[in-house]
């Protein structure tokens, strides 16, 4: 029987206590508001700190690997990175057919490490430009290898993986969408598609875990569980992470589906709409990354788009209570 997998929360814990121990800091009190604070250290004394985690993990940082780091966060995340998801072993057989699409909107900052870790996976990588004014262009040219679509004002998140998805489907059987901000693991794509039981075809969504962290934003918090609840009641059925963009859709199952939606209520409707339309959903648990302060970057306005959220619940909802479900399904599917 294979180990239990550790824990995010677990690994950053034994982090904090190895840098503790180099720099000659009391472990017990490193963590203080969550997190290790290495202000005030000499560069050399945290050298010998990477160095006495690459002996503790049994991993190798890279040049390139530390110049990204630029908060304890990061040395979290990279180490969480090699010594748990790079040493898992893959099944690359389940990419067969697959293909990776990523909404990117401003998101210069931290596309360029998705989009490496995402070709390392194989398998083709469209990327959606959803009207960017910053330098994301800039790093997209840097990634030849990935299929660019633009859009030339931006629309929204959901028609952005609308395109990525139409795209997709000329030449893939599932998509697998994540965001462009880093929050996800690319690798864990073939964890997501592994899950599907043979014969059939359903939607995967990233179960995230270490949801109630302090560097998790409130609004990621209240959102699931608010979109969580009238995700059931519209008809989706009964998830746990209605709101994690990292899944896996069926194609072109998925494009059949009468959505309305453009923006962040897209991935909800779509749960909804597939619901109706009979196509199961399943939930994997996977790793997520918050960024502290301004790192992250997140176009999600809570006001607004929660607003727009319940716009759409409230349809969807009103139509259950009043329609019977063969209606429903008719009204679901596109013709």
């Amino acid at each position: 029987m294979a180990p239990d997998r550790p824990t995010q929360a677990r690994i950053s814990a034994e982090v904090d206590g190895v840098i503790a121990r180099s720099l000659g800091v009391d472990p017990s009190a490193a963590r203080g508001k969550g997190r290790l604070d290495l202000a005030g250290f000499d560069s050399i004394d945290l050298l010998d700190s990477v160095a006495a985690l690459e002996g503790h993990f049994d991993i190798e940082f890279s040049r390139e690997d530390l110049a990204r780091v630029t908060a304890i966060e990061d040395l979290y995340t990279l180490v969480w990175r090699k010594h748990v998801i790079e040493k898992e072993p893959m099944d690359r057989s389940v990419l067969d057919g697959c293909a990776v699409v990523i909404p990117a909107y401003n998101h210069a900052v931290r596309l360029g490490p998705v989009l490496e870790r995402s070709l390392r996976l194989g398998i083709p990588v469209v990327v959606v430009d959803d009207g960017s004014t910053d330098a994301t262009a800039e790093v997209l040219g840097r990634y030849p290898a990935a299929q660019v679509l633009r859009h030339e004002r931006n629309l929204g998140k959901g028609a952005a993986l609308l395109t990525g998805l139409q795209h997709a489907a000329k030449f893939a059987r599932y998509a697998v969408t994540l965001d462009a901000d880093g929050q996800h693991e690319p690798l864990e794509a073939a964890r997501l598609l592994a899950a599907i039981p043979a014969g059939t075809r359903p939607i995967v969504i990233g179960l995230r875990q270490g949801m109630e962290g302090s560097q998790v934003p409130w609004t990621s918090r209240f959102g699931r569980s608010f979109s969580n609840f009238w995700v059931r009641l519209s008809g989706g059925g009964k998830v746990a992470d209605s709101q994690c963009g990292y899944r896996v859709y069926p194609l072109p199952e998925i494009l059949t589906l009468r959505t309305r939606s453009a923006r962040f209520n897209f991935e909800v409707e779509l749960l909804g709409l597939a619901g109706w339309a009979g196509i199961p959903v399943i939930e994997v648990p996977i790793a997520v990354v918050y960024q502290p302060g301004r790192q992250r970057i997140s176009h999600f306005r809570p006001f607004v788009d929660f607003c727009r959220n319940s716009v759409t619940f409230a349809r969807l909802i009103a139509q259950r209570i009043f329609l019977p479900r063969s209606t429903l399904r008719r009204l679901a599917v596109k013709e």
